[in-house]
């Protein structure tokens, strides 16, 4: 589908004009980009416009929030007019109703956008303003930030035609999803933000949901994991927002997985993710080694192994790992596949040619299809792990990915069963999966300082030593893995 297949046979109405935006805070309480609200006055020409934008939800860049937006006389807020819009129900009322807020009110910085708009019209009915922005936003100290961007507002319709429109665009126009709005950069030259990696939030299913309605739950729940560290990955303050935007891809591979014998994703998806993945990967492969393993490898080491060398070689190398994966994240191709994703999931894609039975099965309720997925995953993981101990490193790895999809489906279902069974055994197999994770780091992070030593012969000293440390504590582990095994072994999986 091309642009402008959009757009009906006739001109659609087009608009080139400049605005200013000055945004508002109560004096002595500065907010921040995570903000429950926002209150700006826009003008354009000689007129005026108030808007309060309440804290919303973000999903493959498509803001969904409470607003509301009256005229105003001047370049003042008017509180009056606004609550005079608001539903009493709304949280909003609170937040205008604190005392002398009027008052206490100065602005915090200014936005200049040069903005060239048209509307966009579907034959159905559903109504879209495009809008080109160029400008920059500008705060009080004198600091500012540049903006050039297209923004999508779906006026009238459903958001899947929002999407369809953005993934339209994206075939002629190298785009990517922007999670900061203009406020978010106002804000962010204001208060030194520190992005901090996001971890799943706690996942609530109900005994009653079907297995539809439990696996979109669990999506979303996996897309906001991988939503919530984009911008930690890309700004790179802090190396666990990769880790944590590959931990939400696992789950959501994961849960793709669990469900594939109801719902079955298309191929590309699968491919997609283990691309992405594999950027943000290799990044944290090296940043794990030369973040944490060489420092406690190195720290008894010779004069003579040049530890320096070593750990300057993979810093240098885990540098441009990150611009890879930061490249990947902000490419065409991540923001197609997210887009996509999303609208498949919300949309219900896999209901298209489906079997009458096969959309049977997806009114089921959840709590048998959870309980024999765990049964079977369960089985697996004991047949992969007998003798764990003993095992070739390759064998362990197949019995590491056993357990790490058996504790992802664990915890997506821990809701529906026991709460002390679950607790128990998920905190069994947790100790068991660190312990094998530690165990793949060592085979890998071994691999990684053979590659460096044979093709940085400065560094081949060191990168033997280390490899050597990191293989007499994998042998000293020998009996710590047998008893986490025989632990876990013991336990049966939690009922309902």
């Amino acid at each position: 589908m091309q642009p402008d297949d959009f757009l009906e046979p006739r001109q659609p109405a087009k608009s080139r004009i400049c605005e200013l935006e000055c945004r508002y805070a109560a004096l002595g309480n500065l907010p921040s980009p995570t903000s429950v609200a926002s209150l700006r006055v826009r003008a354009v020409g000689e007129q005026r416009v108030q808007t309060l934008k309440l804290e919303g939800s973000v999903t493959a860049g498509l803001f969904a929030r409470d607003e509301f937006e009256c005229p105003v006389n001047g370049d003042r807020p008017d509180l009056d007019a606004l609550l005079a819009l608001v539903p009493k129900d709304s949280k909003a009322i609170h937040i205008l109703s604190e005392p002398d807020l009027a008052e206490r009110l100065e602005p915090l910085f200014l936005t200049r956008i040069d903005r060239c708009a048209a509307t966009l019209q579907l034959p159905d009915g559903a109504e879209f303003e495009l809008a080109m922005d160029d400008g920059a936003v500008e705060a009080a100290a004198g600091a500012s930030a540049p903006i050039h961007g297209v923004e999508l507002e779906l006026k009238k319709g459903d958001p899947e035609q929002l999407y369809n429109l953005a993934l339209a665009l994206l075939h002629d126009i190298p785009l990517r999803i922007d999670h900061l709005s203009k406020a978010d950069r106002g804000y962010g030259l204001l208060v030194q933000e520190q992005i901090t990696a996001v971890r799943a939030e706690p996942l609530k299913l109900k005994r009653r949901d079907t297995v539809e309605e439990a696996f979109q739950a669990i999506a979303r729940n996996c897309l906001a994991q991988v939503h919530g560290n984009e911008r930690g990955v890309v700004l790179g303050h802090d190396p666990s927002s990769v880790h944590q935007m590959r931990v939400g891809l696992r789950r959501l591979r994961s849960a793709l997985d669990l469900f594939s014998p109801v719902i079955p994703a298309p191929a590309d998806f699968g491919n997609e993710l283990r691309w992405i993945a594999g950027e943000l990967g290799k990044a944290r492969d090296w940043e794990v080694l030369a973040g944490t393993t060489l420092k406690k490898a190195l720290a008894s080491a010779a004069s003579d192994a040049d530890a320096t060398a070593v750990h300057k070689a993979a810093q240098n190398i885990a540098t441009e790992y990150r611009k890879a994966a930061v490249a990947a994240v902000n490419s065409v191709r991540y923001t197609r596949l997210i887009i996509q994703l999303t609208l498949w999931i919300d949309q219900k894609g896999w209901r298209t040619g489906m079997s009458k039975k096969s959309l049977k099965a997806l009114e089921h309720r959840i709590t048998s299809f959870a309980s024999e997925t765990l049964k079977r995953r369960h089985k697996k993981l004991l047949k992969r792990g007998h003798g764990l101990a003993e095992l070739d490193d390759e064998t362990r790895h197949r019995a590491r990915i056993a357990a790490k999809k058996l504790r992802y489906a664990t915890e997506f279902f821990s809701s529906l069963f026991d709460r002390r069974e679950v607790k128990r055994y998920i905190t069994a197999l947790s100790d068991l999966q660190d312990d094998l994770g530690w165990r793949n780091d060592v085979v890998v992070a071994s691999g990684l300082l053979r590659s460096l030593g044979e093709s940085k012969p400065e560094t081949a000293a060191g990168a033997g030593f280390a490899r050597g440390y990191l293989a007499s504590h994998a042998v000293a582990d020998h009996d710590a893995m047998k008893a986490l095994w025989k632990r876990f072994s013991r336990l049966a999986v939690p009922q309902h």
